[in-house]
């Protein structure tokens, strides 16, 4: 059974802004969706053009609008869901991502 959750107007629109740029940018796959690779950094490509010392670099629009609704949503995000969210620096996930030194079994010479 799932439960609906109820967002203010403001959180609505926040998670609608999310949702579409993160389908736009592609990082929940889908078989079907037919739409361009758009990579994960704030540049698309780089054009060097003769004569310059230096490349030219085509802003990535897409990837650029989803972090900013990325941010946006985390802002207005509902308290709940920040504190069930899982963090290997509460120790959520156990001793398999601890960063605790472990004991040497190979003796120092």
């Amino acid at each position: 059974m799932t439960t609906k959750i109820n967002f203010s107007p403001s959180q609505q629109r926040a998670y609608d802004r999310f949702i579409k740029a993160r389908n736009e940018v592609g990082v929940v796959k889908s078989k079907n969706s037919g739409k361009k690779w758009i990579p994960f950094r704030d540049y698309s490509e780089t054009v060097d053009i003769a004569g310059m010392n230096h490349p030219l670099f085509v802003v990535n629009d897409e990837y650029i609008e989803y972090k900013t609704a990325f941010a946006e949503w985390l802002k207005v995000e509902p308290e709940f869901r920040e504190m069930e969210r899982m963090r290997s620096s509460r120790g959520d996930y156990g001793v398999s991502d601890s960063w605790e030194d472990k004991s040497n079994s190979v003796k120092e010479l």
